[in-house]
């Protein structure tokens, strides 16, 4: 009887002892769990802007992560939420790295109506939360965030004071200067700048176009020139100039006329 006793305290004893073990191995180890982020690799289209962000777990410690949600939100910079994406991974065994690709998509028509977008560099914000289940027992939830930047295509857009040259024996060229810098990594600005002159009964009395192909990363310095007939010079009120391109469209930018 006494050892029947003895048997089951010894073996209580070490049941409290794995446990303790366990669990001490198992706080230990979620302390090893990171989560970081990679490079953003970009592609383009017409509608959307897709990152994929690789994200690499890393579990340093001795038991299996399951179930592992990724969930990421991306905020502008007021902190509204522009879209949400979510990736699974069923197990990352311990002692283990692994780099998953998450898929975040843009919506380019929402960000492109954005004033501030077109004309001023910024930033978007990225909340990347992980749930999972660590040792098939403990339920986690890690956090953290990053930033990717956004460069203005319009950066610095201006527009010099009209002038006027000969075009021919019967006409006046209204030349009016343009520049700004590309500062999206993501694309090249190639559309069409179009300048329209606008007289006082806000009627369009002479316009002109010039292409533009700006690479990222580079300036535009050009001459938009307009075609106008000299005795309706007295009756320019303004100049709008529009810019239209594959992925956006801008304008009119109005210039009174003095």
């Amino acid at each position: 009887m006494n050892v029947s006793i003895r048997a089951m305290s010894w073996a209580t004893r070490f049941f409290w002892l794995l446990a303790l073990a366990v669990t001490i191995t198992c706080v230990y180890s979620v302390t090893l769990i990171q989560i970081g982020f990679g490079e953003p690799m970009i592609n383009l289209t017409e509608e959307h802007l897709s990152i994929t962000l690789p994200i690499t777990i890393g579990n340093e410690g001795y038991y299996i992560i399951a179930g592992l949600n990724v969930t990421t939100l991306l905020l502008d910079n007021e902190n509204n939420q522009i879209s949400e994406a979510t990736t699974y991974v069923s197990q990352i065994p311990p002692q283990n790295n692994a780099t998953i690709l998450h898929n975040i998509s843009l919506p380019l028509d929402e960000i492109m109506t954005n004033m501030e977008y077109l004309f001023d560099d910024s930033n978007f914000t990225l909340l990347g939360s992980a749930q999972l289940n660590y040792a098939n027992l403990v339920p986690l939830s890690l956090e953290t965030n990053t930033t990717i930047p956004w460069g203005a295509p319009l950066y610095n857009f201006a527009t010099g004071d009209p002038t006027f040259n000969i075009y021919n024996i019967t006409h006046l060229g209204v030349m009016v200067p343009i520049n700004f810098e590309n500062h999206s990594p993501y694309f090249s600005v190639t559309g069409v700048i179009r300048v329209e002159l606008i007289n006082s009964a806000y009627q369009v009395i002479g316009e002109g176009t010039v292409s533009m192909d700006v690479p990222p990363g580079a300036n535009y310095n050009g001459q938009l020139e307009a075609i106008i007939n000299p005795t309706l010079i007295s009756s320019i009120e303004q100049v709008q100039i529009r810019v239209e391109t594959a992925m956006f469209n801008y304008g009119p930018i109005v210039i009174d006329y003095d």
